[in-house]
């Protein structure tokens, strides 16, 4: 009994040797796959697009510009899946704050992670809940709200009839 309890642990042993060596070399012959193909692309098409405007890094820009603009007022949908309408929310100042937006760097700091968007802060990438300033239609003032996902912001106005109270 004690020959056959000695040759299983041997075989066991010898494959879990043996089993990362196979896979190992699997994984080189489609990493070496895959940087022939890439090779032969950029010899083909180039290594990189001939991108000459930068128009997408303008926009970028600007969109960064408008929201660091503290009198931006905006309008607030929400979009229901189930009707597959919006639904007035009102009048916003700004685009909102993702929920999870911290003004420290994620996961504990130091040189290594995430890096702060141009504004300074690092938005959640986890979460699509919103905080936002929600004008008051009647006194004009702001209210902080926190809004759950499918929230629309922009510029454009459709119909709507604020929420009440």
């Amino acid at each position: 009994m004690n020959r056959k309890f000695a040759l299983w642990q041997v075989l066991l042993v010898a494959m879990f040797i043996a089993i990362p060596f196979a896979l190992s070399a699997c994984f080189d012959s489609q990493t070496s796959a895959s940087t022939d193909n890439a090779t032969t692309a950029a010899q083909k098409w180039g290594t990189s697009p001939k991108i000459t405007n930068f128009y997408e890094y303008e926009q970028l820009a600007q969109i960064y510009e408008a929201r660091d603009n503290p009198a931006l007022i905006m309008n607030a949908y929400l979009y229901s899946e189930i009707t597959g309408k919006f639904t007035c929310l009102g009048k916003v100042k700004g685009f909102g704050i993702p929920y999870g937006t911290q003004w420290s760097q994620p996961n504990g700091g130091g040189t290594t992670g995430s890096v702060p968007e141009p504004n300074g802060l690092y938005p959640s990438t986890s979460t699509n809940a919103d905080w936002v300033q929600i004008i008051d239609p009647a006194t004009g003032k702001t209210s902080i709200m926190f809004v759950e996902p499918n929230l629309v912001i922009t510029s454009l106005t459709y119909p709507c009839v604020p929420l009440t109270a």
